[in-house]
């Protein structure tokens, strides 16, 4: 399929119909994302005999030294392709989740979640070049929007089939889940591999690529790269926020009941499927530092109040529930558009796929991290996990802008 241009397709509807494989296989792999992401440590807690605390740290385990593959997929992605990688993250996936079926020990729980955690960070390596590439000299802002639209869409959808499954029958309902998921990670391998892609082709004066450590290297010299290191890995936090920190602190603090948690979730989800690319739209004149910067002041707003709120009582605490739920949701609409149009802008043609995989390790290994500070929450100093939040958000929004800067003043050369 080519991707032409056409001025007629101008709204979010546009962007879907022009491409329906590629919006069926999003739609496909994040409904069977939404059917058992957050209930995978559930389902070995429910159909293995081991405790929570073994399975924890089991997966805790399994997910840091599943970090490497997100390296390995920049490779294929420069090397293959990005569809060869989204190809294969979905191939990974149906191998894990089948292997939920089927293991019960500590060393089998190990292989199906480093398996699982490998193929998301296979995907995240792949999936800003794959729209890029979908996007093929159009605004890549625009359809990262609409189909991050989609997905939170498609994954919404996908937490509300798991949850009428598991109010069936719990943990048949779990293995009826794990099923849809496998079988939904193969259709969309199968979707995305028929997907033809616009053939990009190199300049003359491109660069033979290198293999190895020197491509790492070559990446590492790149226009603003060492400030994206640091700026995707200041706003890894960003990611785990609403399920980590508040979620512990509004149930264990506040004592709110669990509910906070999805309904966090929801409102996420909801907004973002419904304002994500019209927000994006209507933003465009802005400076992308600006929306970077905008989203780090909507994160200090919903947590700096955090470090003088004692434990309000049930309405005015679920009433900040909400409200950091709607904070949350558009500092997520504001950043991470420019932020993904950055690192894919930044590097040269031929090292893409390395360095959005550089950078979305250091991403993934800030939110492996992160928990590791609430128990500041049950310190004598429990305001410094919202300070320490904030000045890391805040970082990560000086880092980008000094990446925005450096790239903005250094002119592409090919070595």
């Amino acid at each position: 399929m080519s991707f032409p241009f056409s001025a007629r397709k101008t709204t979010r509807f546009g962007v879907l119909a022009e491409n329906p494989r590629v919006s069926a296989a999003v739609l496909v792999d994040t409904v069977g994302a939404g059917l058992l992401l957050p209930l995978s440590l559930v389902y070995f807690t429910l159909t293995s005999g081991l405790g929570l605390a073994e399975i924890g740290l089991i997966a805790a385990i399994a997910t840091v030294v599943a970090l490497p593959a997100g390296m390995a997929g920049g490779a294929i992605t420069d090397r293959f392709g990005a569809k060869a990688s989204m190809v294969t993250n979905n191939l990974v996936s149906a191998v894990g989740y089948t292997l939920f079926l089927f293991v019960h020990d500590p060393v089998g729980i190990f292989v199906a979640i480093f398996l699982t955690a490998a193929s998301e960070r296979l995907y995240w390596a792949s999936w800003v070049s794959y729209v890029h590439r979908l996007a093929a000299g159009r605004s890549f802002e625009r359809w990262f929007s609409v189909l991050e639209a989609l997905k939170m869409g498609a994954m919404g959808v996908g937490a509300c089939i798991a949850v009428l499954v598991l109010a069936l029958d719990a943990v048949s309902g779990l293995r009826w889940l794990v099923l849809a998921n496998v079988f939904s990670s193969l259709v969309a391998a199968a979707i995305f591999l028929g997907q033809k892609l616009t053939v990009e082709v190199p300049a003359h004066s491109a660069p033979t690529p290198r293999i190895g450590l020197r491509a790492w290297f070559d990446v590492l010299r790149g226009r603003g790269a060492v400030a994206l290191l640091f700026g995707q890995f200041l706003l890894g936090p960003l990611m785990v926020l609403p399920n980590v920190a508040l979620s512990v602190m509004f149930i264990s603090i506040w004592h709110l009941p669990a509910a906070v948690s999805p309904a966090l979730f929801a409102i996420n989800t909801l907004l973002v499927a419904l304002l994500q690319a019209p927000l994006t739209a209507a933003m465009a004149h802005s400076t992308r530092a600006a929306r970077i910067w905008a989203a780090a002041g909507l994160i200090a707003a919903c947590l700096l109040p955090l470090t003088f709120i004692g434990s309000p009582g049930t309405e005015a605490g679920w009433a900040y529930v909400v409200g950091s739920g709607v904070l949350l949701a558009f500092a997520d609409m504001l950043y991470l558009p420019p932020t993904n149009a950055v690192m894919i802008d930044a590097p040269a043609p031929h090292l893409r796929g390395r360095a959005v995989s550089l950078f979305q390790t250091a991403f993934a290994l800030s939110m492996a991290l992160y928990p590791s500070t609430i128990g500041l929450l049950h310190s004598g100093l429990p305001w410094l996990l919202w300070v320490i939040t904030t000045l890391a958000v805040v970082g990560g929004a000086l880092s980008y802008a000094i990446a925005i800067r450096q790239i903005d003043l250094t002119p592409r050369t090919e070595k």
